[in-house]
């Protein structure tokens, strides 16, 4: 239950702090005097989203903080999943820097806002006056339904199951479109790889074929060059060859003479003995030259070279063993086609097992809801005739889908009728706003049996009713209050009348601001305010009697 509520700097609230009860609480107030600030500073602790519009002195930031206990509640299992302190007395705190920055917290460890919100959404309900629209939403219906059912382990497990069943589907579907992308320029990449691979590159041969082209087309020159080259160094008379031995000789006849000669004599040999070798080197050079052009090869090395050299250019490739590796990524790339066709077959089977296992969880959330249809559409009759309907018919159609949907093969549409004789319709179409107000009472009231919820908050629920059905209002909200906390914001003296505690909320004007405060009513000033909602500014006698007939009522 909500423990305690404290808000500093936020809009019109200076600072106060609000310790509430459990059992029935009803909050009053003049219209604008702030109950909706007070429900907006609650919306914020609970995970609400803020700025800096919601400070009231923009030199300061705002802070609100809410303690629930929930001894009762068996929130184990969200502490632990968010690996938050558990404490029996748990401490929600949400604070607005003044530029708009928000910081929550969890017993004082910091969380962000969807942690914040999942728990805020496990301890209190607050039913604001848009809600009622949610009882055309089929999200909704089927949130009374199932609540009705008392399956919360068995919805969880269609959820979750339900959840990886989608998961996995989108998978496939991201696998099948990738399948199907590969496949419409398989073809192309196919003739590509087809293209290199035919033929047979090696980049140590094939970088070659330039040099040797160049050979070939230089031909005649080449050989002219070599033969003259070969004869200056050990062929014509005189090469140059003799003319270094003769150098050598010459030099050797003086040799005995001048000690410094035999020195150069030893290097005259090595260029000698170097230049015979240079000479057989060019002889085997000029041996390939001897038996002409091999016309066939020529024409053979040119048509490669042609081959190569425009997949270069059609690639924007620069080398050979680039183009060896684009054939190697082609190759990778075709290969991934019968990867993925692999991969969509194992997923196939998976979805169907997932698919399997989440419809028959359905069909047991069918079974039960279908179970208890009949009973939820008494309830519902029963507490909208104890709200002074009596001639009220509602039923839950049902429809059973051929698909999984999120709320597993069920679609279910609330109808309604408050008059006899008359065909139930969508609530929409025929329940005025009255009618509204005490439908949306009783799924409340449903909610609060079969739930683990902790406290309710209602804000304005009784709006529509007057008089006898005013009362009636309250003493079902009081009768939930055995089970939850409940807290009602309200103009309906009855409705306050009928709570444990009343706080009344009012707006005071200073000489440069408004402020909103709130407080607690002893049992007289509660005769007054009462009073004061029966009969308005003019407090009258008869008005006080009424007050206190209303107060002292069972």
């Amino acid at each position: 239950m909500l423990n305690s509520l404290t808000i500093k700097n936020y809009v019109l609230i200076d600072a106060l702090s609000i310790d509430f009860n459990a059992g029935f609480t009803s909050i009053t107030g003049e219209t604008g005097a702030g109950k909706s600030i007070l429900i907006g500073a609650l919306g914020l602790v609970l995970g609400d989203r803020a700025d800096s519009k919601c400070l009231g002195n923009q030199d300061f930031k705002c802070v609100v903080e809410s303690e629930f206990i929930i001894t009762d509640y068996n929130l184990f299992f969200f502490f632990d999943k968010h690996n938050l302190d558990y404490y029996n007395h748990t401490v929600l705190r949400r604070e607005i820097n003044q530029n708009g920055r928000s910081r929550a917290f969890i017993n004082d460890t910091p969380v962000n806002l969807p942690v914040l919100k999942e728990l805020g959404f496990l301890l209190l309900d607050i039913h604001s006056q848009h809600q009622t629209l949610l009882i055309n939403k089929q999200h909704y219906q089927h949130k009374i339904i199932d609540s009705f059912c008392e399956h919360a382990d068995l919805l969880e497990d269609y959820n979750l199951e339900f959840k990886t069943f989608n998961s996995i589907n989108k998978q496939l579907n991201n696998l099948k479109e990738r399948e199907l992308t590969l496949k419409k320029e398989s073809d192309y990449k196919q003739f590509l790889f087809n293209e290199i691979n035919e033929l047979n590159l090696s980049p140590k041969t094939d970088s070659n074929i330039e040099d040797e082209l160049h050979s070939f087309e230089n031909f005649e020159e080449i050989k002219s060059t070599l033969l003259q080259a070969v004869g200056m160094c050990d062929v014509n008379e005189p090469s140059i060859v003799s003319l270094l031995s003769q150098l050598e000789s010459l030099l050797l006849s003086v040799s005995a003479k001048e000690k410094n000669i035999n020195a150069i004599n030893e290097r005259l040999n090595s260029v000698i003995i170097e230049l015979k070798d240079c000479s057989y080197e060019l002889n085997t050079i000029l041996e390939k030259y001897e038996d002409g052009i091999d016309q066939n090869h020529f024409k053979s090395l040119k048509e490669r070279a042609a081959l190569i050299n425009g997949l270069l250019f059609k690639h924007s490739l620069q080398t050979i063993e680039q183009l060896v590796d684009l054939k190697y990524e082609l190759q990778t790339e075709l290969g991934q086609i019968f990867e993925i066709d692999s991969d969509i077959e194992r997923l196939e089977k998976k979805r169907l097992l997932s698919y399997e296992k989440a419809n028959q969880i359905a069909e047991q959330l069918s079974a039960n809801r279908l179970t208890q249809k009949k009973a939820l559409e008494d309830k519902i009759v029963s507490l909208i005739s104890d709200l002074g309907i009596s001639n009220s018919n509602f039923i839950i159609e049902h429809k059973k889908n051929d698909q999984l949907t999120h709320f597993g093969l069920d679609e279910f549409q609330f109808k309604f009728t408050a008059n006899k004789g008359v065909n139930p319709e969508d609530i929409s179409k025929i329940a005025s706003g009255g009618e509204l107000s005490r439908l949306m009472l009783c799924f409340k009231f449903i909610l609060a049996e079969k739930s683990n919820l902790s406290s309710i908050l209602f804000d304005e629920i009784d709006t529509g009713v007057s008089g006898n059905i005013a009362h009636k209002m309250a003493e079902m909200m009081k009768k939930m209050s055995e089970n939850i906390q409940v807290i009602s914001i309200t103009h309906l003296p009855q409705v306050a009348a009928k709570a444990q505690t009343q706080f009344l909320v009012s707006k005071k004007e200073h000489e440069h601001h408004t402020k909103t405060t709130i407080s607690k009513l002893n049992n007289e000033d509660r005769i007054n305010e009462i009073a004061n909602m029966l009969s308005g500014q003019s407090i009258t006698s008869s008005s006080i009697k009424n007050a206190a007939d209303l107060l002292n009522a069972e």
